[in-house]
């Protein structure tokens, strides 16, 4: 009888699925307008959640490497002292870091975008002069170089036209960055919140799972997070630290070779480097482009000075610094930019790594339980 029950039970909830399933679907106007609301809501929490999970890397380090004494203390009021200390001196750092980058960068890349945006035109000038004499010297048809005059003549017209045309959206633009900024200090101060109870949260959050979720399940839910966890920490401390020590190397070089451009060109590829194996090049591209417009004969230089400090940073930089945290080979860090980069754009690029290093890590898992189950050895 009770067996009967349960299946029972079985039964509604699987129909109770499917019938929501089908109005979500038959609905999805709706459903993506409502949905869309729903996230223009939560949205100072999702950043606050996100500024609070990447900050908890700074703290937690702080804590075990710089605070740690401070629990130490026979005095009890002084070791209620080491979070607030450590979470002070995390936002002390975000804040300086932050503050950092809009006193000085910022000034000096809007002058770099200015200076090349007032420049186009002499710059595409003297593109075309470093063209002529190539064709002139290896005898090159002239015709062709017309055509390509022709090309960059219309490519800036159109700019121009799309630059018109883009001015009416200056105020949708204005009103989505005002409402950027109000999400942005809504987040921190959320985030602040969220890391002063991080152990009161994570009690919470356990308590609900173990509530309503069977006991095994429910352990196994919590350690698989507590693997992703890590896996998504190692990837984010180590790769922003790459990407930071990589721009800085460019930056310098760009100095010391005196090629232009070098904190505009610095700052990309500081940005694509984010994105693991490709994200060097990604930036690259246009910072040549950019060199071929100011100083085409340097351009070749500049991309050679690329190559070499691409094979520094993949064989002394980035083993040292991110090494095998995230537990994937190449081809799968490849593959995981490139699927995760077509389906959900830049932030596929930079989360699809370590999804598919915390979905390999399950998979890996299973598969080394059930062949232990048939005592199988295969290898490592």
């Amino acid at each position: 009888m009770k067996e009967s029950e349960s299946k029972r039970k079985d039964y509604i909830i699987l129909i109770s699925y499917a019938v929501l399933l089908y109005l979500a679907v038959s609905n999805i106007g709706q459903v993506l307008i409502f949905s869309g609301y729903v996230l223009a809501i939560l949205m100072p929490f999702i950043v606050g959640i996100c500024f609070a999970y990447v900050l908890n890397i700074l703290m937690s380090f702080l804590e075990r490497k710089v605070f740690y004494r401070v629990e130490r203390s026979k005095k009890p009021f002084v070791r209620k002292l080491k979070r607030p200390l450590s979470l002070l001196a995390t936002f002390i750092i975000f804040l300086a870091f932050f503050t950092g980058i809009i006193l000085f960068i910022v000034p000096q890349l809007t002058q770099s975008i200015s200076t090349l945006t007032a420049n186009v035109s002499g710059y595409l000038k003297t593109l075309e002069k470093f063209l002529n004499n190539l064709a002139d010297r290896f005898h090159l048809s002239g015709g062709l170089w017309s055509n390509i005059t022709f090309n960059w003549n219309e490519i800036i017209t159109k700019g121009s036209q799309f630059i018109s045309t883009a001015l009416p959206q200056i105020l949708t633009f204005t009103l989505g960055l005002t409402n950027g900024i109000i999400n942005f200090i809504t987040g921190l101060i959320i985030a602040v919140y969220l890391l002063a109870s991080k152990e009161k949260m994570i009690l919470i959050l356990k308590k609900l799972i173990f509530a309503f979720i069977p006991e095994k399940t429910s352990a196994k839910l919590i350690h698989t997070a507590a693997q992703a966890n890590k896996i998504f920490q190692n990837f984010i401390s180590g790769q922003f630290t790459e990407a930071i020590i990589l721009g800085l190397l460019v930056f310098i070089g760009m100095l010391l070779f005196r090629f232009p451009y070098a904190v505009l060109c610095a700052v990309m590829i500081t940005i694509t480097s984010l994105i693991p194996v490709l994200g060097a090049w990604i930036g690259a591209i246009p910072s040549a482009f950019i060199i071929l417009m100011a100083d085409p004969p340097r351009t070749v230089w500049f991309i050679l000075f690329i190559v070499v400090l691409q094979q520094i940073e993949g064989n002394l930089i980035y083993p040292k610094v991110v090494g095998n945290s995230i537990g994937l080979d190449g081809v799968w860090v490849l593959f995981a930019i490139i699927v995760g980069g077509s389906l959900f754009g830049i932030a596929g690029m930079l989360l699809g790594v370590p999804l598919l290093a915390v979905i390999y890590a399950i998979v890996r898992r299973i598969t080394n339980r059930r062949l232990k189950e048939k005592n199988i050895t295969l290898g490592s």
